[in-house]
C-alpha cells in the first residue's frame, strides 16, 4: 500500500485584505459623516452673539433650517419655501415628535422671518425648537 504524501505550504502570514476592507469602510463612513455634518450649516449666515448661551455638542439626528437674510429658508442645502419646509416638517413628524430642530437665523434678518419659522415647526408638531448663537468674542 502507497500512501500519498501531502505537501503543506509554508503559512506565508495574516491575510490583510478583511484589513483592508474594514479601513476602506470606516474611511467611507467618516467621509460621509463629515460632508452630511457640513452641509447643514450655512457659512455665509452671521448669527448673533449671545452672552448666556452655552456650547453644546452635537445630538444625532437634529436638524438645522438656515434662515438667510433675505428671509429664504435653505434646509439640507436646499432652498424651501414655508410650503415646502412645513410639507418636510410634517414628514419627520410623523416618525419622531422629539426631534430637535436649530434655527440659525442671519442676525440681520428680519424678526418676522424667524417667527414663521416658529410657526411652520409648531404647526408640524415639532416643539424642540433652540436658536444657534455665538459667544462675543467670535467674529
Amino acid at each position: 500500500m502507497k500512501f500519498r504524501v501531502q505537501h503543506q505550504q509554508a503559512h506565508t502570514g495574516m491575510n490583510l485584505v478583511p484589513l483592508i476592507d474594514v479601513l476602506f469602510i470606516l474611511l467611507i463612513f467618516f467621509i460621509v459623516t463629515f460632508a452630511m455634518a457640513r452641509f447643514e450649516t450655512e457659512l455665509n449666515i452671521s448669527v448673533p452673539a449671545a452672552d448666556a448661551g452655552t456650547q453644546t455638542s452635537r445630538q444625532r439626528g437634529e436638524l438645522v433650517i438656515n434662515v438667510r437674510q433675505d428671509g429664504t429658508l435653505v434646509w439640507n442645502s436646499k432652498v424651501l419655501n414655508e410650503k415646502q419646509l412645513m410639507a418636510q416638517l410634517q414628514e419627520i413628524s410623523r416618525f419622531d415628535k422629539k426631534r430637535a430642530i436649530i434655527i440659525r437665523g442671519d442676525r440681520d434678518t428680519h424678526y418676522d422671518k424667524i417667527v414663521r419659522v416658529l410657526d411652520v415647526t409648531h404647526a408640524a408638531g415639532l416643539y424642540h425648537v433652540s436658536f444657534a448663537t455665538r459667544t462675543p468674542q467670535e467674529q
